[in-house]
């Protein structure tokens, strides 16, 4: 099996690619943006001005057998513009579920973990509340986004 991953070199896909290599899955992937990472023992891989959340970035995935997408901008949310990278995670999104329409590749979403209740274990849809309050607070359009995504299911 040979997976796409985008955000290979960030936070969550640090963790991720070594439990694919592990698994044996051959793997291809578009690192998270450069960005400072307090604390990291390795720098970021990617000197590229595009970034995973761009749609036509990861079009080198569109032939694999499932994609793992872990990429957000979040040098651009942390510098105060949180609804333009949650407006690029958004169009990622679609453009990967477009591509994977009408087949039986995975498609994997990371999000956030606001809203989950500590001491329970999560399910795909908690924390995940469609109403006018969630999407109008900047956080809750990655919820938007992460219900776009679970909408791609069926």
């Amino acid at each position: 099996m040979r997976i796409f991953v985008t955000g290979a070199s960030g936070w969550i896909g640090s963790a991720v690619v070594p439990e694919l290599l592990g698994a044996g899955t051959r793997w291809s992937a578009w690192p998270a943006p450069r960005h400072r990472r307090s604390g990291s023992r390795r720098p970021a891989r990617s000197s590229s001005k595009a970034t995973s959340t761009t749609p036509t970035a990861w079009q080198g995935g569109a032939d694999s057998d499932g994609v793992i997408h872990l990429a957000f901008q979040h040098e651009v949310a942390f510098a105060g513009n949180f609804a333009a990278a949650a407006g690029a995670d958004r169009r990622a999104v679609e453009a990967m579920g477009a591509a994977l329409a009408d087949s039986d590749r995975p498609f994997v979403l990371a999000s956030g973990i606001l809203g989950l209740t500590a001491g329970r274990v999560a399910t795909e849809d908690d924390g995940l509340v469609p109403s006018a309050e969630v999407r109008a607070n900047p956080a809750g359009r990655r919820s938007a986004t992460a219900l776009l995504a679970l909408s791609l299911r069926a």
